[in-house]
């Protein structure tokens, strides 16, 4: 046997694996592929997270710290820098940008 017949072999078995895999997936498999997470909570429209983990500083971070780290965070996901992207990514966007603006009341209300 030489490589090329070898090389043959191979692909048509990944080839095969594929189509067997594409054939016999399950309706409802796609249909989990677009649910949140169980943690989600629909009212705040994000995963409810305490503020710093959310901004990525420390808990007893300095003001001007919080600060720089939601406008890092507010500049990343704000709705103009996705705006030419894909609903999905805008609308992920926006439900992170609600996040980061939740977390950053909740570190100005507990300062």
């Amino acid at each position: 046997m030489t490589w090329v017949e070898a090389a043959s072999i191979a692909a048509g078995l990944a080839i095969g694996y594929w189509l067997v895999s594409v054939f016999t997936r399950r309706p409802d498999e796609d249909a989990d592929a677009g649910m949140p997470p169980p943690e989600f909570d629909a009212q705040t429209g994000g995963v409810e997270r305490p503020w710093h983990e959310v901004l990525d500083v420390s808990e007893w971070a300095s003001d001007e710290e919080v600060a720089a780290a939601y406008r890092a965070k507010a500049a990343q996901y704000h709705p103009d820098k996705v705006a030419t992207m894909g609903p999905e990514i805008r609308a992920l966007a926006a439900l992170k940008m609600a996040e980061i603006n939740a977390a950053w009341r909740d570190a100005r209300r507990r300062r």
